[in-house]
Order: structure tokens, then C-alpha cells, then sequence
């Protein structure tokens, strides 16, 4: 069996209104995580991640750049909405996002069964993302790369675990649908 990567999705194709909704919920899910009454000293969407969730919906079901509008209308979105995330961090948390889109797209592509994906995809996604704010001036606050990797995935621990239960529920989903491998 030759494996390849596709930058469509193995599972189903949505069409435009599947697409305008998952960018609506793109919108609408950080934003209601944002309004659980929260007393920690850092938003709690730094812990339950929620702009990765829809992000990842979107590369399950669409293709790469469908996901990456998804991933780039989340940002935006909430600070006009919330205020969140700070106008300073919209640059960089946009980068990790198209980051992360492009992981999970190529995991999703070459393992679409693989109920971990979405998880995995957040490190390698963050540590490019944190590498590349290190050596520019814009969203490097000062941190050691490793310490800031290891504090942003144990911080992120409880949306992760978010992240691997939406995964295998779309891998339980739609495991009956065609089999991609099979073309």
C-alpha cells in the first residue's frame, strides 16, 4: 500500500455553506469559552484552547484552505468580539494557527483513522511557532524557546485533552465512511 498526503480531506467534502458555518463556529465557540465565568490570572481559552477545536473540524472535513480561512477568521473575530486575544498577540497567534492547519493537515491526510492527530499537531505547530517569534522582534516575549514550549503544552494540557476527544469523535464518525486508502 503506497501512503500519500492529500490536501483535501479523506473523509468528506463540504461545500460552501459547511464552510461558512464552520467559520461561524470558528467565531462562536472561543467566544463562549471566553464567557465561562473564569478567576485564573491568564484567559482560560491559554487552557482549553478553544481556536484550535473549529481549527481543527475544518481540516477533519475540509480542505487545507479551508481550514486555514476557518483558523484565520478566529483570531480577529474574538478580539472584536472579547478583546481577546491582546492586539499584540494576533500576529503570532494567527502564525500558530496556520501552523497547526498545516500539521493537522498533513497527519489528518496521511492517518485519517489516527484519533491523536489533532493533539500531536499542536507541538511541532507551537514549536515552529515559537521559533520563529524568537528570532523576530514581533511576539518574542523574552523566554527561553524550550521553557516557553513546555509552559505552553502543560498550561494547554486540559485543551488537548479537549482536542483528542473531538478527534476520536470524528474518527468514530466517520469511520464509516469511503475508504480513502482504497483509490
Amino acid at each position: 500500500m503506497i501512503s500519500r498526503a492529500r490536501w483535501d480531506s479523506p473523509v468528506v467534502r463540504i461545500r460552501w455553506l459547511e464552510t461558512i458555518g464552520l467559520i461561524v463556529a470558528a467565531i462562536v465557540v472561543p467566544f463562549l469559552v471566553h464567557l465561562i465565568p473564569w478567576s485564573g490570572s491568564r484567559p482560560a481559552g491559554v487552557y482549553l484552547l478553544p481556536v484550535f477545536w473549529t481549527a481543527f473540524v475544518a481540516v477533519y472535513f475540509g480542505s487545507t484552505f479551508t481550514a486555514l480561512a476557518v483558523a484565520l477568521a478566529m483570531p480577529v473575530a474574538n478580539l472584536v468580539m472579547t478583546g481577546l486575544p491582546a492586539l499584540d498577540w494576533i500576529g503570532p497567534m494567527s502564525l500558530e494557527l496556520v501552523l497547526y492547519v498545516m500539521v493537522a493537515s498533513l497527519l489528518v491526510r496521511l492517518w485519517p483513522r489516527v484519533w491523536l492527530a489533532g493533539p500531536i499537531a499542536y507541538i511541532p505547530a507551537k514549536a515552529i511557532a515559537i521559533a520563529i517569534q524568537t528570532v523576530s522582534p514581533v511576539g518574542h516575549d523574552g523566554r527561553d524557546p524550550l521553557s516557553h514550549l513546555l509552559d505552553a503544552t502543560m498550561n494547554g494540557l486540559a485543551g488537548l485533552a479537549v482536542l483528542a476527544l473531538i478527534n476520536l469523535a470524528l474518527v468514530k464518525l466517520c469511520s464509516n465512511s469511503s475508504d480513502w486508502d482504497d483509490e
